[in-house]
Protein backbone atom coordinates (compact mmCIF):
# COMPACT_ATOMS: atom_id res chain seq x y z
CA UNK A 1 0.00 0.00 0.00
CA UNK A 2 1.54 3.35 -1.02
CA UNK A 3 0.73 5.86 1.68
CA UNK A 4 2.35 9.59 1.77
CA UNK A 5 1.53 12.92 3.10
CA UNK A 6 -0.90 14.80 1.22
CA UNK A 7 0.40 17.70 -1.17
CA UNK A 8 -1.51 20.51 0.48
CA UNK A 9 -2.08 20.58 4.69
CA UNK A 10 -5.27 19.00 5.86
CA UNK A 11 -7.11 20.64 8.52
CA UNK A 12 -8.41 17.80 10.09
CA UNK A 13 -4.98 16.57 11.23
CA UNK A 14 -5.19 19.49 13.24
CA UNK A 15 -7.43 18.29 15.49
CA UNK A 16 -7.04 17.21 19.03
CA UNK A 17 -7.30 13.39 19.74
CA UNK A 18 -8.17 12.15 22.78
CA UNK A 19 -5.64 10.62 25.22
CA UNK A 20 -7.22 7.29 26.46
CA UNK A 21 -7.61 6.38 22.88
CA UNK A 22 -4.22 6.78 21.74
CA UNK A 23 -3.24 4.67 24.86
CA UNK A 24 -5.55 1.64 24.07
CA UNK A 25 -4.37 2.11 20.25
CA UNK A 26 -0.61 1.48 21.54
CA UNK A 27 -1.45 -1.20 24.12
CA UNK A 28 -2.87 -3.21 21.77
CA UNK A 29 0.02 -2.26 18.95
CA UNK A 30 2.48 -3.52 21.68
CA UNK A 31 -0.17 -6.78 22.07
CA UNK A 32 0.25 -7.83 17.91
CA UNK A 33 3.62 -6.27 17.34
CA UNK A 34 5.53 -6.58 20.64
CA UNK A 35 6.97 -3.99 22.73
CA UNK A 36 9.66 -3.81 20.22
CA UNK A 37 8.10 -3.69 17.21
CA UNK A 38 5.90 -1.07 18.58
CA UNK A 39 9.12 0.78 19.58
CA UNK A 40 10.61 0.50 15.91
CA UNK A 41 7.70 1.66 14.57
CA UNK A 42 7.35 4.99 16.87
CA UNK A 43 10.86 5.85 16.49
CA UNK A 44 11.02 5.30 12.48
CA UNK A 45 7.90 7.64 12.04
CA UNK A 46 8.89 10.34 14.81
CA UNK A 47 6.44 9.80 17.39
CA UNK A 48 9.27 8.26 19.91
CA UNK A 49 7.39 10.29 22.39
CA UNK A 50 4.79 8.12 22.58
CA UNK A 51 7.07 5.32 23.65
CA UNK A 52 5.68 4.41 28.02
CA UNK A 53 3.22 6.96 26.87
CA UNK A 54 0.61 7.53 30.07
CA UNK A 55 -2.49 9.58 30.90
CA UNK A 56 -4.10 11.46 33.81
CA UNK A 57 -6.82 8.62 35.55
CA UNK A 58 -9.30 11.05 33.75
CA UNK A 59 -9.54 8.81 30.83
CA UNK A 60 -12.12 11.67 28.79
CA UNK A 61 -9.58 13.79 29.24
CA UNK A 62 -7.85 15.65 25.60
CA UNK A 63 -4.37 17.17 26.80
CA UNK A 64 -3.74 19.00 23.22
CA UNK A 65 -0.68 16.83 23.17
CA UNK A 66 -2.08 14.24 20.61
CA UNK A 67 -3.51 15.49 17.00
CA UNK A 68 -5.66 13.85 14.74
CA UNK A 69 -2.52 13.66 12.32
CA UNK A 70 -0.58 11.80 15.07
CA UNK A 71 -3.22 8.88 15.33
CA UNK A 72 -3.18 9.08 11.35
CA UNK A 73 0.49 8.49 11.04
CA UNK A 74 0.72 5.93 13.81
CA UNK A 75 -1.92 3.96 11.55
CA UNK A 76 0.44 4.61 8.44
CA UNK A 77 3.62 3.25 9.97
CA UNK A 78 1.97 0.28 11.45
CA UNK A 79 0.71 -0.40 8.29
CA UNK A 80 4.27 0.31 6.60
CA UNK A 81 5.44 -2.16 9.28
CA UNK A 82 3.71 -4.92 8.94
CA UNK A 83 3.66 -4.86 4.77
CA UNK A 84 1.51 -7.45 3.12
CA UNK A 85 0.49 -8.36 6.39
CA UNK A 86 -0.50 -4.91 7.13
CA UNK A 87 -4.49 -4.66 7.43
CA UNK A 88 -4.87 -7.51 9.17
CA UNK A 89 -3.02 -6.86 11.69
CA UNK A 90 -4.10 -3.48 11.77
CA UNK A 91 -7.60 -5.09 12.25
CA UNK A 92 -6.83 -7.14 15.40
CA UNK A 93 -4.91 -3.76 16.40
CA UNK A 94 -8.66 -2.07 16.21
CA UNK A 95 -10.15 -5.01 17.63
CA UNK A 96 -7.89 -5.26 20.66
CA UNK A 97 -8.14 -1.41 21.25
CA UNK A 98 -12.10 -1.35 21.55
CA UNK A 99 -11.74 -4.52 23.89
CA UNK A 100 -8.69 -2.54 25.81
CA UNK A 101 -11.32 0.73 26.25
CA UNK A 102 -14.21 -1.56 26.71
CA UNK A 103 -12.04 -3.23 29.47
CA UNK A 104 -11.04 0.41 30.95
CA UNK A 105 -15.18 1.13 30.91
CA UNK A 106 -15.66 4.78 30.00
CA UNK A 107 -19.32 6.52 30.62
CA UNK A 108 -20.05 6.18 27.36
CA UNK A 109 -19.05 2.64 26.90
CA UNK A 110 -20.54 1.67 30.38
CA UNK A 111 -23.87 2.80 28.53
CA UNK A 112 -23.35 0.91 25.70
CA UNK A 113 -22.62 -2.04 26.65
CA UNK A 114 -25.62 -2.50 29.60
CA UNK A 115 -28.14 -4.51 30.08
CA UNK A 116 -31.11 -2.15 29.02
CA UNK A 117 -28.45 -2.06 25.49
CA UNK A 118 -28.74 -5.32 24.91
CA UNK A 119 -32.42 -5.73 25.61
CA UNK A 120 -33.04 -4.06 22.26
CA UNK A 121 -33.98 -5.17 19.07
CA UNK A 122 -30.64 -6.03 16.76
CA UNK A 123 -30.84 -3.47 14.06
CA UNK A 124 -31.63 -1.00 17.38
CA UNK A 125 -27.99 -2.46 18.86
CA UNK A 126 -26.21 -2.06 16.15
CA UNK A 127 -27.39 1.54 15.38
CA UNK A 128 -26.70 2.33 19.05
CA UNK A 129 -22.82 1.05 19.12
CA UNK A 130 -22.51 3.05 15.83
CA UNK A 131 -23.91 6.21 17.32
CA UNK A 132 -22.39 5.54 21.05
CA UNK A 133 -18.78 5.64 19.29
CA UNK A 134 -19.19 8.53 17.77
CA UNK A 135 -20.88 10.33 20.42
CA UNK A 136 -18.12 9.79 22.75
CA UNK A 137 -15.50 11.22 20.21
CA UNK A 138 -17.50 14.34 19.46
CA UNK A 139 -18.70 14.48 23.36
CA UNK A 140 -14.40 14.92 24.62
CA UNK A 141 -14.23 16.93 21.25
CA UNK A 142 -16.27 19.49 22.29
CA UNK A 143 -14.34 19.98 25.66
CA UNK A 144 -11.97 21.97 23.54
CA UNK A 145 -14.12 23.79 21.25
CA UNK A 146 -13.80 21.07 18.42
CA UNK A 147 -17.29 19.58 16.54
CA UNK A 148 -15.47 17.14 14.03
CA UNK A 149 -18.26 15.86 11.68
CA UNK A 150 -19.15 12.45 12.08
CA UNK A 151 -23.11 10.56 11.15
CA UNK A 152 -24.73 7.24 11.09
CA UNK A 153 -27.29 6.25 8.70
CA UNK A 154 -29.83 3.83 7.78
CA UNK A 155 -30.13 2.22 4.06
CA UNK A 156 -32.57 -0.47 4.75
CA UNK A 157 -30.33 -3.77 4.74
CA UNK A 158 -27.34 -2.23 5.64
CA UNK A 159 -26.13 1.04 8.08
CA UNK A 160 -23.59 3.62 6.82
CA UNK A 161 -21.23 5.06 9.42
CA UNK A 162 -19.36 8.09 8.01
CA UNK A 163 -16.33 10.27 9.49
CA UNK A 164 -16.10 13.21 7.67
CA UNK A 165 -13.08 13.77 10.07
CA UNK A 166 -11.58 11.01 10.15
CA UNK A 167 -8.70 10.62 12.86
CA UNK A 168 -7.39 7.35 11.17
CA UNK A 169 -6.17 8.98 7.69
CA UNK A 170 -5.80 12.59 8.67
CA UNK A 171 -3.37 14.28 6.54
CA UNK A 172 -2.74 11.27 4.68
CA UNK A 173 -3.08 10.29 0.65
CA UNK A 174 -3.16 6.41 -0.49
CA UNK A 175 -3.48 4.05 -3.25
CA UNK A 176 -6.34 1.92 -1.14
CA UNK A 177 -8.53 2.57 1.98
CA UNK A 178 -6.32 2.95 4.63
CA UNK A 179 -8.59 3.33 7.49
CA UNK A 180 -9.10 -0.86 8.99
CA UNK A 181 -8.46 0.42 12.67
CA UNK A 182 -12.04 1.77 12.62
CA UNK A 183 -12.89 -1.51 11.37
CA UNK A 184 -11.27 -3.28 13.63
CA UNK A 185 -12.95 -1.43 16.42
CA UNK A 186 -16.50 -1.25 14.72
CA UNK A 187 -16.19 -5.35 14.48
CA UNK A 188 -15.30 -5.51 18.17
CA UNK A 189 -18.32 -3.59 19.63
CA UNK A 190 -20.95 -4.97 17.48
CA UNK A 191 -19.59 -8.15 18.78
CA UNK A 192 -19.53 -7.43 22.54
CA UNK A 193 -22.83 -5.91 22.52
CA UNK A 194 -25.11 -8.33 20.43
CA UNK A 195 -22.83 -11.45 20.79
CA UNK A 196 -22.91 -11.34 17.01
CA UNK A 197 -20.19 -10.69 13.98
CA UNK A 198 -21.35 -8.77 10.85
CA UNK A 199 -19.49 -7.61 8.43
CA UNK A 200 -18.08 -4.14 8.00
CA UNK A 201 -16.37 -2.71 4.99
CA UNK A 202 -14.89 0.70 4.02
CA UNK A 203 -15.94 1.76 0.92
CA UNK A 204 -14.71 5.07 0.88
CA UNK A 205 -11.32 6.80 2.39
CA UNK A 206 -10.65 10.21 2.23
CA UNK A 207 -7.13 9.27 1.92
CA UNK A 208 -8.02 8.13 -1.59
CA UNK A 209 -9.83 11.43 -2.56
CA UNK A 210 -12.99 10.91 -1.10
CA UNK A 211 -14.91 13.68 0.97
CA UNK A 212 -15.43 10.96 4.04
CA UNK A 213 -14.42 7.94 5.26
CA UNK A 214 -17.40 5.29 4.79
CA UNK A 215 -18.01 2.35 6.26
CA UNK A 216 -20.99 -0.44 5.21
CA UNK A 217 -22.59 -2.67 8.02
CA UNK A 218 -24.64 -4.95 7.04
CA UNK A 219 -27.58 -5.59 9.69
CA UNK A 220 -27.84 -9.20 9.14
CA UNK A 221 -25.51 -11.55 11.14
CA UNK A 222 -22.37 -13.54 9.62
CA UNK A 223 -24.05 -17.14 10.09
Amino acid sequence: MGIRDKAVHDPVADLYFYDSAMLWALQAAEEVAGKNGLSIVLRDIGLERLCNFQISDDDTKISRTITFGDYAHFNAGLLQFFGRAGKSMILRIGRASTRQSLREGTAVMKLMTGVAAKMLPLPMQIKMVLEMQQKALRRMSETVGQHPEFSVADRGDRLIYALKDCMVCAGKESDEAMCTLVTGSLQHALVHVTGKEFDVHEVECRATGASACIWEINKTPKE
